[in-house]
């Protein structure tokens, strides 16, 4: 039913201090089109750090392809063009002088399929701390590896066989864990976990609600989860898209008690009921 998600909080409205939070991505009336096709048209919105935003629609409606847009995933895709403006900080991130390396690293993209390193659970992490110079003696690569395996719920899990074990050889939920501690390890500024928590157990999907609003203490989240009442548990903000159109944007318990949009009444409605 509409009015009965499980929100995570019971504010009506987005309070003072989320409202002023700074962007670290603006989207300002982008347009994409793929193969002479759109798939994103006059999206406007911001992704802010300290806060998650939560993506719903049905399947094809944007979501993840507005995700990919933001870390520039798609370069591979046929007769690509743009418009209106997508900036990460004070970086166009479709202009060609956009440093690619120096973007994903600032922007993660977790994808729905897990995608460990065929290395060893160290290597998983460690290769990206060395890459990018943030630990560089063996003790801070040690430490920065515990942490990031602590904050992800997996020390307990792997750190007997950090060395022995592949990523590629964990539990399909481990591998997600894994994935997103990469991820953080390198210090992004946003994180983009598209449907994180798909095809695993209740217990393994409450564990990843969890870590996906403790990750908002420090990284602007956006999230497309399995389910509208993982979306309600998780989101401050909540976007619902169409047919590759943002048709409204607000806080998550407008979203779910009284969206103004009867397109989005009606998608809740239709998906919950």
């Amino acid at each position: 039913m509409f009015h009965s998600l499980p929100l995570h909080h019971k504010t009506s409205q987005l309070t003072k201090d989320q409202v002023t939070l700074p962007a670290a991505i603006s989207v300002r009336e982008f347009g994409l089109k793929v193969g002479g096709r759109d798939v994103l048209c006059d999206v406007t919105l911001d992704i802010r750090k300290g806060e998650v935003l939560g993506l719903i629609g049905r399947t094809g409606a944007g979501k993840s392809v507005l995700m990919r847009a933001m870390c520039r995933l798609l370069q591979h895709e046929r007769q690509l063009a743009t418009t209106g403006s997508l900036t990460y900080g004070d970086t166009e991130v479709f202009s060609p002088q956009c440093d690619l390396p120096a973007l994903r690293r600032k922007v993660a993209y977790i994808p729905e399929t897990p995608n460990p390193f065929p290395l060893s659970v160290w290597d998983n992490i460690s290769y990206g701390l060395k890459l990018n110079q943030i630990a560089t003696s063996r003790h801070e690569v040690a430490e920065a590896v515990e942490t990031a395996l602590r904050r992800c719920m997996l020390w307990d899990h792997v750190k007997d066989v950090l060395h022995k074990r592949r990523g590629v050889d964990l539990p399909r939920h481990q591998q997600r864990l894994l994935c997103i501690a990469r991820s953080i390890s390198v210090q992004p500024e946003v994180l983009l976990l598209d449907r994180s928590t798909g095809s695993i157990d209740q217990g393994e999907g409450e564990a990843l609600c969890a870590l996906s609003v403790d990750l908002k203490k420090d990284h602007a989240v956006v999230a497309v989860s399995a389910t509208l009442a993982e979306t309600a548990q998780i989101a401050d903000r909540v976007a619902y898209f169409e047919q590759g159109r943002l048709v409204e944007v607000d806080s998550a318990e407008m979203i779910f008690t009284a969206a103004l949009k009867a397109e989005t009444r009606g998608f809740i409605d239709s998906t919950s009921g």
